[in-house]
């Protein structure tokens, strides 16, 4: 072995071999194999790009020959790379008996002492901790042992250790005479910017997120049996966003409308991980659609916390009208005002629509203004878009509906002051006020009915000209379907025909729609002629447009007319009208009706709005309404069926009295007493109370489920 001055190794030979006790440092090493020890030594200072005096050497074995000679054995050496020394070797001089005789007594002593110390530093620091342990110095891994007792290093995520050149996942044994290596790496993320156009091109938002770089080293650790190596990280943040980058990124997604720039000049004097809307367009002005404002006084609105608080004896639901007088006025609708998005493109504004009138009863529109023609009170009625006005004339019949006076039917208003016997029928266009009692007899209203006295064994419709409507609605959206499809087989045909529309004669176009009713669309006419019939027995309280589809339906489909069918724009044109006429009426009317009782046994009660019991109750009774149900009193027996919401002070009797209450799935039923035998329904779930229950409050639940509270 050669070493220099300072006892570091700079050459080896096959004639030693070093032994380095307890001593690892972080710095590469290679083992390789050679020929000699030499080779070996050679071949790692070339991968290694060292020179001899940069490295420690170790021989791990000798060159040597099998026992006959037949096979070579390589010489194996592990060479590590040093940037400081470990361990200064000291070199073993001849023992010089004249320079030791030239040097004090004391002199030698502390001399030997020195080197003592400074070799066994390290042993030192090892010799603190009983036992064997593992510990880093000065990031130096350092091992120690005792006798067969050896420590474990472990490891973590930031940090690769490797001993003796394999690479290690989990807790491993080390032994003072392994190589170990522990590497640690920086880690550097760019920042990142990035613009989302949303809301149509209509909002920029800018999302930044500073770039990092994670600075790892390691820290001296206290000696363990078990070490986990563990890197201590330093994170740096790196705030590179400028303003040019942001404008050179709306630029190039043609950002040129409502930039934001001092939003953009404080996000980059600022940045955070929060996101920033750097450029913003202008919204459209939304117009406003046209209404009318009645001038007439209404009937006050009434809520279901206020009605316990009205007398229903002394509410007046009838307001008059003189002739002449102006019942609304019509406003016609303003258009909204054009945007721009960022793009600069122009973004309109919702489209306004103008209120559809339909002059009914004794009404004309004149320059916007609505004018009652005779004296009477106004029935307005909102359907969507679509207003209709009719001023109702009131019939008053002061005795009672008997045989005497017979059945009563009038377009306007009925007020009966006395009672409606047995067997009569009362029909009304409009109200209908009942002051007596009404006795297995049948009342049919255009619009509201109130009862002052009791109901028995008696068919009571409100809104009748609702129902009819809707019935009508329906059978419209049959005849489209039927309409479109028959449209789609005559192009069909001209296409195949290679023809215009207007090249078909009369003729040919009337054995068309003849052929199509009696091979393909058998079920057409029935319908129609189920639609015509009930257009002609409501022509009263029907407007003239429904009479009008009616006969050219009748005309063109049903009588087959040669007249009517003379173009295939013809038919167009009544599809489009029946189209018209139903998008304007499936729009639910607003729940003005309302039928008003205080006491009803035995009765079938119906209204499009809502219904109001204001007395006793009602006793095995079928109720039907669109709208809600009040029922100030009990509810014995029966059935109800509302479009909305139920509020009843008692439901059903102790003895168990079936009653059963269904409610759409956005309804809600509200009990204070309800007793056992009742069944209530929401949307498709059904609920029987096999107990009474008190202050019941039930809904369905966004699970689907029932709830009572």
């Amino acid at each position: 072995m050669i070493v220099n001055k300072e006892g570091i190794i700079v050459a080896v030979n096959e004639e030693w071999e070093v032994f380095a006790k307890g001593v690892n440092e972080v710095e590469p090493s290679i083992q390789t194999k050679g020929e000699t020890i030499e080779a070996a030594v050679n071949k790692a200072l070339a991968l290694l790009g060292a020179t001899i005096n940069e490295v420690n050497v170790t021989v791990l074995s000798r060159p040597a020959k099998s026992l006959f000679g037949l096979k070579k054995h390589p010489a194996e050496v592990l060479v590590i790379k040093k940037a400081v020394p470990l361990i200064k070797m000291e070199q073993k001089k001849p023992f010089n008996i004249d320079e030791s005789i030239d040097l004090p007594l004391d002199d030698r002593e502390d001399e030997q002492h020195l080197k003592r110390d400074q070799s066994n530093t390290d042993e030192q620091v090892l010799l603190k901790k009983e036992g064997p342990c593992v510990f880093v110095q000065n990031g130096r891994v350092l091992v120690h042992s005792e006798g067969d007792r050896y420590p474990f290093i472990e490891p973590t995520d930031n940090v690769r250790v490797i001993v003796n050149g394999r690479q290690i996942e989990e807790r491993t044994t080390v032994t003072p005479l392994d190589n170990i290596l522990v590497h640690v790496t920086d880690e550097v993320s760019a920042s990142k910017m990035d613009i989302q156009l949303i809301e149509q091109d209509m909002l920029a938002v800018l999302s930044y997120e500073p770039g990092k770089r994670i600075n790892r080293y390691l820290n001296d650790m206290q000696p363990a049996l078990t070490l986990r190596i563990e890197a201590e990280e330093e994170v740096l943040e790196s705030n590179d966003i400028e303003v040019k980058k942001v404008m050179k990124r709306l630029q190039e997604l043609n950002v040129t409308h409502g930039i934001l720039r001092h939003t953009i000049v404080d996000a980059c004097r600022n940045p955070s991980s929060k996101d920033y809307i750097i450029a913003k367009g202008t919204y459209p002005t939304e117009g406003l659609n046209g209404d009318v404002h009645v001038l007439v006084r209404e009937p006050d609105e009434m809520s279901w916390d206020e009605v316990e608080k009205v007398d229903y004896r002394e509410k007046n639901i009838f307001v008059n009208v003189e002739e002449g007088e102006m019942i609304a006025e019509v406003i016609s609708s303003v258009p909204g005002m054009a945007g721009t998005d960022l793009l600069g493109k122009p973004i309109l504004p919702k489209a306004v629509k103008d209120v559809t009138v339909r002059p009914g009863k004794n009404v004309i529109v004149t320059d916007k203004k609505i004018i009652a023609l005779k004296g009477g009170r106004p029935q307005l009625e909102w359907r969507g878009m679509l207003f209709k006005a009719d001023v109702m004339e009131e019939l008053v019949h002061s005795k009672d509906v008997d045989l005497d006076s017979g059945n009563i039917h009038f377009q306007g208003d009925v007020r009966v002051l006395g009672n409606v016997q047995e067997s009569m029928t009362v029909e009304s266009g409009g109200n209908i006020f009942v002051k007596g009692t009404v006795s297995k007899a049948h009342l049919e209203s255009g619009h509201s009915v109130t009862v002052k006295s009791n109901v028995f064994s008696s068919t009571i419709s409100a809104g009748k000209s609702n129902i009819v409507i809707d019935e009508l609605v329906a059978q419209a959206k049959e005849i489209l379907y039927y309409l479109d499809h028959m449209m789609l087989a005559i192009k069909q045909l001209i296409m195949v025909r290679r023809e215009k529309e207007n090249a078909l004669q009369v003729g040919e176009l009337h054995s068309v729609i003849r052929l199509l009713l009696e091979r393909k669309y058998t079920d057409f006419r029935g319908i129609l002629l189920r639609f015509v019939k009930n257009v002609n027995e409501h022509q009263p309280i029907l407007e003239k447009e429904w009479m009008t589809s009616s006969a050219r339906l009748h005309s063109m489909f049903i009588a087959l007319s040669k007249e009517q069918i003379n173009k295939v724009a013809a038919i167009k044109e009544l599809t489009d009208e029946l189209r018209q006429l139903y998008e304007l009426y499936s729009i639910p009317v607003e729940p003005s009706c309302q039928l008003t009782v205080p006491y009803a046994i035995n009765s079938s009660l119906y209204s499009s709005g809502d219904l109001v019991v204001s007395g006793q109750g009602i006793y095995h009774c079928r109720v039907r309404t669109g709208n809600d149900v009040f029922i100030r009193g009990v509810c014995r027996g029966g059935e109800i069926v509302a479009g909305h919401n139920v509020t009843i002070d008692e439901v059903g009797s102790e003895a168990g009295s079936k009653t059963r209450i269904h409610v759409p799935e956005n309804g809600i039923i509200k009990m204070n007493t309800v007793f056992e035998d009742t069944t209530i329904q929401i949307g498709s779930r059904v609920h029987t109370f096999a107990v009474a229950a008190y202050h019941v409050n039930a809904q369905l639940e966004q699970n689907g489920a029932i709830s009572l509270y």
